[in-house]
């Protein structure tokens, strides 16, 4: 059942559209300079720490609210259009989360994941840090709100940037409508193809399930990609124009193609929509503050642009866009980059967030923070398990079918709580 229940549409009713937008920064984004403390004590141990990878004050957008703890943040100084919108309320910030097991001071459950590339995109895209599954977070979204018979002529799940292990359901695929094999979303040399990557992890997982079983989905999948770019395209093109203007890159590109799916949403005749969109390119060992120059007002433009156009189609309240990695990295230089780390900071945006907040706990900076494993690598104070269950919480995600979605998430958040696990979603 790949596509759900359509024929128990009329008996379900109409529901209300909404959508999630997954903005996935392969290589793992060094988000210390994303997101940095300026009160005067934490600044100090942040350019201490960071060395010559630290930013001048004068440089960086400060931010008109802080955290819960009284401390005050300011935004890369590439970003401005993303500090405009948390000024506007509509972006909020999470801080240090990550793939944890428990919560952070339980005795004996802290335990260093492998901090590697392939290990930690898994844990992202399954869901879980306990332990592996044959199938995706999004992917089994999609196998319980296929049974509601909310979508009618695609899957819930698309990619922009091809076959991936997050959207891989037990009993649903995703649509993949990426324009071309390998994408180059901005004038830097992308170094590892990380797309590639989520594929093989994707065709593994695919593997295990039973022998012979990758060339059967694979020929599915490509049956699949073919009905939906032709059912897209014909939709597309009755949209009108947008206002917005995206720019070149083809993050901006695939975002502005995510757009324009949304804006057909009533003639394509769905509910329920999960996207992916993978931007390469953040693997920064080395020249981190010249690729960041250059990288983060990309994100940064390619999301506010991605804004206005849900705003010209009365979209904006009903999507919720949010940023993931396979990592933080490393507070402290090792030369001109940073290397792999654990706990990272990321962006939400859309009409239901809480914005101009910053949710979560940013770790202390100081050298002898024991949430610190060495090298200014902070373990996950926010697990990703909650993280991605106020986002499916809010798409319309049973509480009952939780268990099933994310594994792990009783070990942080009970599922008969009366409030979301983060608060970050109205």
């Amino acid at each position: 059942m790949l596509f759900g229940n359509a024929q128990a549409e009329d008996s379900v009713g109409e529901a209300h559209y909404r959508a999630l937008v997954c903005i996935s920064l392969g290589g793992g984004a060094d988000s210390f300079n994303m997101l940095v403390p300026t009160d005067a004590l934490s600044y100090r141990n942040y350019t201490k720490r960071r060395g010559n990878l630290a930013l001048n004050s004068h440089e960086l957008l400060p931010l008109h609210r802080g955290d819960y703890e009284g401390r005050s943040y300011a935004l890369h100084y590439g970003m401005r259009e993303m500090h405009d919108l948390y000024s506007a309320g509509d972006i909020a910030l999470l801080a240090n989360a990550g793939p944890i097991q428990g919560p952070v001071g339980r005795p004996g459950i802290a335990c260093t994941p492998d901090l590697s590339h392939s290990g930690l995109i898994s844990r992202w895209h399954h869901g879980t840090a306990g332990h592996r599954s044959h199938s995706g977070w999004a992917g089994r979204v999609a196998d319980v709100l296929g049974d509601s018979g909310w979508q009618n002529r695609l899957p819930t799940n698309i990619s922009l940037s091809g076959p991936n292990l997050m959207q891989l359901g037990v009993c649903s695929a995703a649509a993949n409508l990426q324009s071309s094999h390998y994408q180059k979303h901005s004038g830097l040399s992308a170094g590892v193809d990380f797309s590639f990557v989520n594929q093989q992890l994707a065709e593994q997982v695919i593997s295990a399930r039973r022998p012979g079983s990758v060339q059967r989905n694979k020929r599915l999948l490509e049956k699949i990609e073919t009905e939906c770019r032709l059912i897209v395209e014909d939709a597309v093109a009755g949209t009108p124009e947008f206002k917005t203007r995206f720019s070149s890159d083809s993050f901006s590109a695939d975002l502005e193609q995510v757009a324009r799916i949304i804006a057909a949403r009533n003639k394509l005749g769905v509910h329920r929509q999960i996207f992916f969109v993978h931007f390469d390119g953040w693997d920064h060992h080395h020249q981190l503050l010249e690729n960041q120059a250059i990288l983060l007002p990309v994100l940064s433009r390619g999301l506010a642009a991605f804004r206005e156009a849900l705003v010209e189609h009365d979209a904006f309240d009903d999507v919720t866009i949010f940023t993931t990695s396979e990592f933080g990295r490393s507070l402290e230089s090792n030369g001109s980059g940073s290397d792999h780390g654990w706990g990272g900071h990321h962006i939400i945006m859309g009409g239901a967030v809480q914005g101009g907040r910053i949710f979560g706990h940013y770790p202390d900076l100081v050298s002898d923070s024991p949430l610190d494993i060495g090298g200014g690598s902070f373990e996950p104070t926010t697990s990703m398990d909650e993280y991605l269950a106020e986002l499916v919480l809010w798409l319309g995600m049973p509480a009952s079918d939780m268990s099933y979605v994310l594994p792990d998430v009783s070990n942080f958040w009970s599922v008969s709580s009366r409030t979301s696990p983060l608060g970050m979603l109205a």
